[in-house]
């Protein structure tokens, strides 16, 4: 259009700027932390569930390794309760009354085993056969340290193998597998001294 006014210079152009936006730097730090605000609790969320999440897997590998040990010591806890007699292992007769105690201490081999807690027993100095004999009498015989045993109960039941060694104050013992020649550890009273075949149980 044409200039008006004091000074002017004929037509002039009329140009409009456009609106520059402005933000001040108070509300941009507002946004910054806002936005740190959510992160922060993203991320405390996550960790707390990552952190309940492994603390739920603990207390599960504990409660598993706990229910392992009790079994573990259910197992080797068995005493003359249970049935543990086996065809050729040697015993030692401790009842006074069997035989009128003429075979207090004796050591003989088990032939036969005629029920769960019940056997017929040949004595070794005699070779007597002594019948219907309870394992409530006897108690295993072990033999020395190299000789041939069995284990009877607990999680190695069945193991036969050779006596490594053998702790009397502790009452317990050590066995290498006649297959694996893997040693286990084993309470005394678990095992018993074999004069069978190994054949027969499988070696």
């Amino acid at each position: 259009g044409r200039g008006i006014g004091k000074n002017s210079k004929g037509n002039v152009k009329i140009r409009e700027f456009g609106k520059k936006s402005f933000v001040s730097d108070d509300v941009v730090v507002v946004k910054k932390e806002k936005k740190k605000d959510e992160l922060k609790k993203s991320g405390d969320r996550d960790n707390k569930h990552n952190q309940e999440s492994r603390n739920s897997e603990k207390s599960e590998k504990q409660q598993a390794n706990k229910r392992s040990r009790e079994s573990e010591r259910r197992e080797d806890n068995y005493n003359y309760n249970v049935p543990w007699l086996r065809s050729h292992i040697r015993v030692r007769i401790i009842s006074k009354e069997l035989k009128s105690g003429r075979l207090y201490l004796k050591k003989g081999e088990v032939v036969d085993v005629v029920g769960p807690t019940m056997c017929d027993i040949s004595m070794d100095e005699s070779g007597e056969l002594i019948q219907g004999v309870d394992q409530d009498l006897l108690e295993t015989a072990l033999p020395r340290r190299g000789g041939p045993v069995l284990v009877l109960y607990g999680r190695h039941k069945g193991v036969y193998g050779n006596l490594v060694d053998r702790d009397l104050d502790r009452e317990t013992g050590v066995v290498r597998d006649a297959d694996t020649h893997e040693l286990v550890n084993v309470k005394l009273e678990q095992i018993a001294e074999y004069i069978g075949d190994p054949s027969y149980l499988g070696y």
